[in-house]
């Protein structure tokens, strides 16, 4: 896990030793700036390292046959809005990323110097526009959500023929809300000895569970939709508010990925001060459980095994069993080295 981590420890703007965190806005914004503007701020408020919008400009992103078309178009923020979130975002110190769908938007957000760019599932297999946003040489999480193997292969070819070491693949299922059974979050370890790059999770099931176990398994990355309210899947159903974190699940998922690796540790450990002072209070020693004279052998019929430990402890017990007491100990006393000339 360490080892995956700090391999972009030094990537600007990434936290360092530990999984970092993605709340993504996505379209939850249902194309209000202030909703939007709203969302970000709380996102950031609550513990994500980055939070993520998704610029698009409908006509060079869906063909006008589909049936959504125009709800979409109705979710799609101006680049004049985008352009005032990412200001602002800049200047509150938050680090606002996005999923660009197209080339133009990836020529808009050009601009403000994005720390990381994210490639959806749905574009995997998207040479060209990969290939634009790869030789940004910035880091790049690619989704792989409806690939095979070979799929993901073609994208790390990709990003090696553009020169850009700074790939990140997101193991993802796109299926929403995935169910627990479907996560297999096996594939990141997979993807790392396949592909040997940072792996992490770009999650859909409902709830923390999945990221929680993702991040214990040494995900570099975690992805979660986010919103600020449910209820909002009321007015903006074709968001995706309904597999969406809300602040107070995205702020456990951080401090998870805060406290994990002290909970890691190291190999092999030492005792911590209160197990030391533990091992004689909890632990138990060597009494007489009646007189013992003088030359007889210590035997589970005159020594019995009690808490604390006030002489030879319990652990000794192969050592001493068959030895004879050098003097007389009476019932209750603790059996020490002395008693049998140690």
């Amino acid at each position: 896990m360490t080892e995956i981590i700090n391999r972009y420890a030094n990537w600007p703007d990434w936290p360092e030793g530990r999984t970092a965190v993605i709340a993504e806005v996505g379209i939850n914004h249902g194309g209000d700036e202030d909703l939007a503007w709203e969302m970000i701020k709380s996102a950031h408020l609550n513990g994500a390292d980055f939070v993520k919008l998704q610029s698009f400009v409908t006509e060079e992103f869906f063909h006008p046959s589909l049936s959504y078309f125009d709800s979409t178009k109705s979710m799609e923020l101006s680049v004049d809005s985008q352009r005032d979130l990412f200001r602002k975002a800049k200047s509150e110190g938050i680090k606002l990323i996005t999923t660009p769908f197209d080339f133009t938007s990836v020529d808009m957000v050009r601009e403000f110097d994005l720390p990381a760019y994210k490639i959806a599932s749905m574009d995997n297999d998207n040479v060209p526009l990969m290939r634009y946003i790869a030789e940004e040489k910035k880091p790049v999480m690619v989704s792989t959500g409806m690939a095979h193997m070979e799929e993901i292969q073609k994208v790390v070819d990709v990003f090696t023929e553009a020169g850009n070491e700074k790939l990140v693949l997101l193991h993802c299922v796109s299926d929403y809300p995935t169910k627990p059974v479907d996560v297999n979050l096996s594939m990141m370890q997979l993807y790392m000895e396949t592909f040997n790059c940072p792996t992490g999770l770009s999650d859909h099931s409902l709830g923390i569970a999945s990221a929680l176990a993702a991040v214990s398994l040494g995900a570099t990355v975690i992805e979660k939709h986010f919103t600020t309210d449910k209820a909002l899947f009321e007015k903006i159903p074709d968001a995706d508010h309904d597999i969406s974190i809300e602040p107070f699940e995205l702020k456990e998922l951080r401090d998870f990925c805060e406290m994990l690796p002290a909970m890691m540790g190291v190999a092999p450990r030492t005792l911590t001060e209160g197990e030391k002072a533990r091992r004689r209070d909890s632990r138990r020693g060597l009494y007489a459980v009646r007189d013992i004279q003088k030359g007889e052998k210590v035997c589970t019929e005159n020594v019995i095994l009690l808490r604390p430990v006030n002489g030879i402890h319990a652990g000794r017990w192969d050592e001493v069993c068959g030895r004879e007491m050098i003097k007389r100990i009476k019932k209750g006393q603790p059996i020490t080295d002395t008693d049998l000339g140690l």
